[in-house]
Protein backbone atom coordinates (compact mmCIF):
# COMPACT_ATOMS: atom_id res chain seq x y z
CA UNK A 1 0.00 0.00 0.00
CA UNK A 2 2.73 2.44 0.86
CA UNK A 3 4.31 2.02 -2.59
CA UNK A 4 0.98 2.78 -4.29
CA UNK A 5 0.66 6.06 -2.40
CA UNK A 6 4.13 7.14 -3.45
CA UNK A 7 3.41 6.39 -7.10
CA UNK A 8 0.17 8.36 -6.94
CA UNK A 9 1.91 11.27 -5.26
CA UNK A 10 4.69 11.12 -7.85
CA UNK A 11 2.15 11.10 -10.68
CA UNK A 12 0.37 14.12 -9.21
CA UNK A 13 3.66 15.94 -8.79
CA UNK A 14 4.64 15.21 -12.39
CA UNK A 15 1.24 16.38 -13.64
CA UNK A 16 1.50 19.63 -11.64
CA UNK A 17 5.01 20.20 -12.97
CA UNK A 18 3.80 19.61 -16.54
CA UNK A 19 0.91 22.06 -16.06
CA UNK A 20 3.28 24.73 -14.68
CA UNK A 21 5.64 24.23 -17.60
CA UNK A 22 2.75 24.52 -20.07
CA UNK A 23 1.44 27.65 -18.34
CA UNK A 24 4.91 29.24 -18.52
CA UNK A 25 5.09 28.49 -22.25
CA UNK A 26 1.67 30.06 -22.79
CA UNK A 27 2.71 33.17 -20.85
CA UNK A 28 5.99 33.40 -22.79
CA UNK A 29 4.21 33.01 -26.13
CA UNK A 30 1.58 35.57 -25.16
CA UNK A 31 4.22 38.13 -24.17
CA UNK A 32 6.01 37.62 -27.50
CA UNK A 33 2.77 38.13 -29.42
CA UNK A 34 1.98 41.27 -27.41
CA UNK A 35 5.46 42.70 -28.14
CA UNK A 36 5.07 42.09 -31.86
CA UNK A 37 1.57 43.55 -31.85
CA UNK A 38 2.83 46.71 -30.13
CA UNK A 39 5.56 47.25 -32.72
CA UNK A 40 3.49 46.40 -35.77
CA UNK A 41 1.56 49.71 -36.12
CA UNK A 42 4.83 51.68 -36.33
CA UNK A 43 5.97 49.56 -39.24
CA UNK A 44 2.75 49.12 -41.16
CA UNK A 45 0.90 52.41 -40.69
CA UNK A 46 -2.75 53.33 -40.29
CA UNK A 47 -4.16 52.25 -43.66
CA UNK A 48 -2.52 48.85 -43.90
CA UNK A 49 -4.83 45.87 -44.02
CA UNK A 50 -3.60 42.46 -42.98
CA UNK A 51 -5.88 39.86 -44.50
CA UNK A 52 -6.52 36.42 -43.10
CA UNK A 53 -6.53 33.39 -45.37
CA UNK A 54 -7.70 31.04 -42.63
CA UNK A 55 -8.39 31.58 -38.99
CA UNK A 56 -5.06 32.43 -37.42
CA UNK A 57 -3.07 32.41 -40.68
CA UNK A 58 -1.78 35.72 -42.00
CA UNK A 59 -1.70 36.75 -45.64
CA UNK A 60 1.96 37.22 -46.68
CA UNK A 61 0.98 39.54 -49.55
CA UNK A 62 0.12 42.33 -47.08
CA UNK A 63 3.62 42.13 -45.59
CA UNK A 64 5.26 42.13 -49.03
CA UNK A 65 3.20 45.06 -50.32
CA UNK A 66 3.86 47.18 -47.25
CA UNK A 67 7.58 46.41 -47.13
CA UNK A 68 7.92 47.26 -50.85
CA UNK A 69 6.62 50.74 -50.10
CA UNK A 70 8.81 51.25 -47.02
CA UNK A 71 12.16 49.67 -47.89
CA UNK A 72 14.55 49.68 -50.86
CA UNK A 73 13.71 46.96 -53.41
CA UNK A 74 16.62 44.70 -52.47
CA UNK A 75 15.73 44.84 -48.77
CA UNK A 76 11.91 44.72 -49.03
CA UNK A 77 11.66 40.99 -49.72
CA UNK A 78 13.96 40.13 -46.82
CA UNK A 79 12.07 42.39 -44.42
CA UNK A 80 8.68 41.02 -45.50
CA UNK A 81 9.79 37.43 -45.13
CA UNK A 82 11.35 38.11 -41.74
CA UNK A 83 8.25 39.87 -40.41
CA UNK A 84 5.90 37.24 -41.79
CA UNK A 85 7.89 34.34 -40.36
CA UNK A 86 8.08 35.96 -36.92
CA UNK A 87 4.28 35.93 -36.73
Amino acid sequence: MHLGRNLTHGDNFAAKRMRKRTQRKVVDYTSIVVRYMQGLPELLGIRTNIGLKRMGELDPKAFHDTCKSRFPPDEAEIQATTLYSSW
